[in-house]
């Protein structure tokens, strides 16, 4: 497999949180922002997607092996082995393997197609896995939304009839069915 076709592969498989939570580095859930660990940065100014990131005081940025060449310093190749040591995207011993038997085409075939099976398949196990952690994601939020709106509903109602409405109890009452039809609906 050429360096390009792992790098490839790596850009299929992962998002940059994944390969910033490699290195421990956890970011901002909601605006995904870090301090940059480029320059070691202590404002929040490194920014990332899915697939890349930019820091916006030393002008780093780049997409997920670019990120672990600066962060780790090392070449293209080693970047690329670092990542899959710990990801384990492509199975080294079939490379060295096809190397090997270089004369033997029919063989080398074979394994391309297996590793590419192989990839394929990791590849569609992290994607249900993303999905599955995004879905858990929105139903705990719509969750938290229903307890705070039905805390609300109880804390702020009216003790007496001549007492004026809080506005947390009428945004709790006009909300609450809504947000019980988006919890049933989801789980």
């Amino acid at each position: 497999m050429t360096g390009k076709e792992k790098a490839d592969l790596i850009k299929a498989s992962l998002t940059m949180r994944e390969i910033l939570g490699m290195y421990g580095l956890d970011g901002n859930r909601r605006h995904n922002r870090i301090p940059c660990p480029i320059h070691d940065g202590k404002d929040r100014n490194f920014s990332f997607t899915d697939f890349g990131f930019r820091c916006f005081v030393c002008g780093a940025e780049g997409g997920l092996v670019h990120f672990v060449e600066l962060y780790r310093g090392l070449s293209f190749e080693a970047a690329l082995e670092e990542i899959n040591g710990h990801f384990h995207l492509w199975d080294d011993s079939l490379e060295l393997e096809t190397v090997e038997s270089d004369t033997k085409h029919h063989k080398k075939d074979s394994a391309f197609r297996s590793r590419r099976a192989i990839a394929k398949l990791r590849h569609d196990r992290r994607t249900a896995d993303r999905e599955k952690e995004k879905a858990e994601e929105i139903r705990m939020t719509l969750l938290e939304e229903l307890w705070r709106l039905d805390a609300n509903k109880i804390k702020y109602a009216p003790k007496s009839e001549d007492e004026p409405f809080h506005p947390l109890y009428v945004e709790a009452c006009h909300k609450l069915e809504y947000q019980q039809y988006l919890v049933e609906s989801i789980v």
